[in-house]
């Protein structure tokens, strides 16, 4: 809604003329009259005034809906998780979708994470405008995850120890005790998720084990004892389908990806 609609919807919520607003605000009647078909909008500060008058915030007088946008965003972002896939495609989506909800934290966010390794001073960049507004500790956090990988990456360790330690230690997880206050379906749902965490956690250490282990046999045991995990995951039913993707993964050599 534009500025002018709101400014008629609420004078008309008072039963107002136009002129009776015009002479409480001390401006023409023909200035309301343009404000409200949009042939001319309020001096900025006019604004505080409308606002003060009407009893009501610059959001509300600007139809400025927080809650309402971030229901768009993230249907946008669910709606973004296919291309993922193909991170070239999931980049112009997500620029389109900056282009209509500029500088909103969680869409540069889901744009960094498809920034490929190769382009890292734009990751950098990205990154650090993200850490200097962003009051949300689940984006800090992935964002100082992303920095830390991509300044190792290109040989300024320093930089990546400093991310480091901006990012708190493990003591627990989110879901752990979610799953240890819940009842029912709600801590079974909380018990797979942790479960999902730790197993994924757990084989992408693995996979580094067997990366830089110099000793070949010893690699060999590694990759051994990973594949008698995902066999046992496989005999039973709950953990079959997770023990199958797991090995699926492994054998595609993607488990490290994510910490490129």
């Amino acid at each position: 809604m534009r500025v002018g609609d709101k400014i008629k919807a609420l004078r008309k919520a008072k039963k107002l003329t136009q002129e009776q607003l015009a002479e409480y605000l001390n401006v023409s009647s023909q200035a309301v009259s343009k404000w409200e078909t949009g042939a001319s909008s309020p001096d900025i500060d006019m604004l505080p005034r409308l606002a003060v008058f009407f009893q009501t915030s610059l959001d509300e007088l600007f139809d400025f809906d927080r809650r309402k946008i971030a229901e768009e965003v993230d249907a946008l972002v669910a709606q973004s998780v296919p291309l993922r896939e193909e991170p070239e495609k999931a980049e112009a989506f997500y620029r389109r979708a900056l282009g209509k909800y500029p500088n909103n934290e969680v869409l540069l966010n889901c744009l960094l994470m498809v920034i490929p390794p190769a382009r890292s001073r734009e990751r950098l960049r990205i990154g650090q405008r993200l850490l200097d507004c962003t009051t949300d500790d689940e984006i800090k956090y992935d964002v100082l995850r992303l920095l830390a990988q991509t300044y190792h990456g290109i040989g300024e360790d320093a930089m990546a120890e400093h991310c480091l330690a901006q990012m708190p230690e493990l003591y627990f997880l989110k879901t752990e005790i979610a799953a240890s206050i819940r009842r029912g379906d709600d801590r079974l749902r909380e018990i797979r998720k942790t479960e999902d965490v730790c197993l994924g956690t757990l084989t992408a250490m693995l996979a580094m084990r067997c990366r830089d282990e110099n000793d070949p046999q010893r690699a060999e045991e590694w990759d051994e004892f990973a594949r008698r995990l995902f066999a046992l995951l496989r005999e039973h039913p709950e953990y079959r389908e997770r023990g199958e993707k797991l090995a699926e993964k492994w054998d595609s050599g993607t488990f490290l990806e994510f910490y490129q």
